[in-house]
This record gives structure tokens, sequence and C-alpha cells, in this order.
């Protein structure tokens, strides 16, 4: 979110989306994306083990719906509806090319999203956050050959030539892909590791340093967003937090919690802070005319956002999370009782 506010101050001065130069606030974005892919393939891969590969993927892929749509159907339906308003409700292109690109952006992820109704740069409503799901997805669906291998003494070898096959595409190849799937064998990694009983035995407090330590040096060494360095680096610092390591009881504290739950909600919706607020004639002027103004209207912004994304988790995205089990479960038992039948 900070990375983002930074670089739509830029926008707003200069009318480019781009990285700011300032190195630090250039890298925050692929930082958290990382840590956030990690987290993914540590999650999924777990679930695979625990399952000894033998998970209800039906229930699984429910969940997942359950879990991502509703917020994202939010954040779609908020950014078709700023275009419609910004268009004066007119429609300015023949309605069936409207509509078919439309639909594309309520796919959750999987369609290409594209401008329509005229209106160019649409991904900028949402910030241009939604590509990250894509990739979420390929891994879900890259879980079903997976769980072949997610046996008990399969998974630690399996996610070793994966973290290592992904490590040498990176090298081989350039493309966008790679250190995407770079991170999530890391957390898959990270997760085979800590089921055979985790390495790390040093007190919380040197763990925490370390933490740190290694994110200080991802900023010094200047590593390019989802480079190998960055990604191994990173890698570092999530083993030690999937060890128990709390930053200082940081990570464990109330507001990190509640944060934490809501942070899809923050992830999928900041960019109504941006197309709506920073956009905002007066807001804009000021942002131009002082550093201390830009960031005022960022805290405030940010501040407003935690408030909205936690009343839509509340009211929506927890009680979807809980209906996605509840239909899992029940699936999977008309499932059972059929094979029972049979």
């Amino acid at each position: 979110m900070v990375h983002h506010c930074v670089v739509a101050g830029l926008w707003v001065k200069t009318g480019v989306w781009a990285l700011p130069p300032h190195f630090f606030y250039s890298r925050l974005g692929s930082v958290g994306v990382a840590l956030f892919f990690m987290i993914t393939g540590y999650l999924f891969w777990g679930k695979l083990i625990k399952a000894q590969g033998r998970p209800d993927f039906i229930a699984l892929y429910i969940s997942r719906v359950f879990r991502i749509a509703p917020v994202y159907w939010i954040a779609t339906t908020g950014m078709v509806l700023m275009v419609m308003w910004r268009s004066g409700f007119q429609i300015r292109e023949p309605v069936g090319p409207l509509l078919d690109k439309i639909a594309h952006w309520y796919g959750l992820g999987l369609l290409v999203g594209h401008d329509f109704n005229a209106y160019p740069n649409v991904w900028l409503i949402l910030a241009g956050v939604v590509w990250t799901l894509k990739y979420e997805w390929r891994f879900y669906f890259a879980l079903v050959p997976a769980s072949l291998f997610a046996r008990p003494k399969l998974h630690l070898p399996a996610a070793g030539v994966a973290f290592i096959g992904a490590l040498i595409w990176t090298t081989v190849s350039s493309a966008e892909a790679p250190p995407l799937w770079l991170l999530f064998t890391i957390g898959m990694l990270t997760a085979s590791i800590g089921e055979v009983g985790p390495l790390v035995r040093l007190p919380e407090a040197a763990r925490s340093l370390a933490v740190i330590a290694l994110l200080v040096l991802v900023f010094e060494l200047r590593a390019l967003p989802y480079s190998r360095e960055q990604c191994l680096i990173l890698g570092g610092v999530f083993f030690l937090l999937c060890n128990r390591t709390t930053l200082f009881g940081l990570l464990t504290s109330t507001p990190a919690v509640r944060l934490g739950h809501i942070s899809y909600g923050i992830y999928l919706l900041q960019g109504f802070v941006f197309s709506l607020g920073f956009a905002n004639p007066a807001i804009s002027h000021a942002i131009l005319q002082s550093t201390a103004a830009f960031w005022l209207a960022a805290c405030v912004g940010m501040f407003a956002l935690c408030v909205v994304a936690a009343v839509i988790y509340v009211t929506v995205e927890r009680p979807m999370i809980d209906a996605g089990h509840r239909t899992g479960l029940r699936v999977r038992g008309r499932t059972l009782a059929v094979n029972v039948a049979r």
C-alpha cells in the first residue's frame, strides 16, 4: 500500500504510473508480493503434506472460490461503476463487446481484463494489483499433479527438486513467470522442512534480529524486483518467520493479526484511494504543493481503506469463508455417500 501510495503520488505529478526513483519505495511492492507468494506455497503444499497427497480437491477449490471471489467482485463492481460514472453513464462502444470486456474483469484473475467503454487505463482504478491472482490460480491447479509427490518420504525431496528447478529456470529465462514460481517453491520447501523438523534453534531475539538484517540486506544490495537475489534473501526471512520468529512480538500483536485478517481487502481495494482520493482536484493540488500534504493524504487514505476493508471482512469476507468451508464439507459428504452406495 505504501509502495503504491508513492507511485500514485508521482502519477499525480507526471501522469505516468511507474516505479518511483527512490529505491526503498520502489522495492516495497515486490517484497510484499514475494512474501505473499511464499505464503501460498507454504500453506497449500502444507495441506497436501498433511493429507499425505490425497486432499479433497473439490472442497479445496470450492473454498478458494468462496475466499477469493466476494471481495474481488466487490472491487471489480466498484471499478465498473467508476468507469461508467466517469463516462457519464453513456455507452460508448457496442453493447456486445462492452459486456464481454466487463465479463473478463469478473473472471477472478483467470481472464485478461482490457479497457472498456472507451475509458483508457481501466487497470489504474485497481492499481493494477489483480495480476497476482493469475499466478495464484495456476499454482492451485498445479497442486493436482504435485499431490503425487506430497507423501511422507517424498515431499521434502520433491520440494527441493522443485526449488532447484525453479532456480535454474530463473537463470535461463528472463520471462515474468520463473521468479514467481521460485517464490512458490521457497514456500513449499519451507513447509516440507517444517514437517521434518525446524532447524533454527536460536533464541527469538536472535532470529528477529536476523530477519531485520536480511530485510535491510534486500535494500542495501539494491536487488531488482523478483530477481534471484531478492527471492533468496526473502526466502531466508520467510523461513525464519515460519520458525516462530515474531519480530520481538510485533507479528503476534493484536493490530498485526487484525491487519492480517483484512489484508486481502486492503490489497484489492487500495486502488480506490488513488483513483478516487488522489485524483480529486483539491487533494491532487495539495499533493503537488507539499510533501507533508502528500503523506497526510496517504495516511488518511490508508486509515479509510482499513476501515472499509474491516467492514467488508466482517460483513462479507469472513461469512463467505465460513460458507465455503461448509459447502466443501457438504459436497465431500455427498461424494462419500455416493461412493459408499456404489
